[in-house]
């Protein structure tokens, strides 16, 4: 009795468990995405000096090189290393 209890409260945790680790992984990459696309709008507007532009993406190739996902989720890291330096190229050539 006390097993089937167990396993009726168990059952919907089961399907609440995945989504919510999937989020949190995932959300180790795409918090940096947020930086990225204010570096991105910086450069944009034309307001920073090149070199204040290019140190603040090293920066954040630096703090993303320290970020940790299960190797399942390798693809999103690499795409976000693949984006900042997408926006590395965009820096206007001094």
């Amino acid at each position: 009795l006390v097993l089937g209890i167990l396993l009726a409260a168990l059952l919907p945790l089961s399907r609440v468990v995945p989504p919510l680790y999937q989020f949190r992984v995932r959300s180790r990459v795409f918090r940096w995405y947020g930086r990225l696309r204010e570096i991105e709008n910086d450069m944009e507007c034309g307001q920073l000096p090149h070199a204040a532009l290019a140190q603040a993406l090293d920066q954040l190739e630096i703090q993303v090189e320290k970020v940790i996902v299960p190797l399942s989720y390798a693809d999103e890291l690499y795409a976000l290393r693949n984006h900042i330096h997408l926006v590395r190229q965009k820096l206007p050539q001094v």
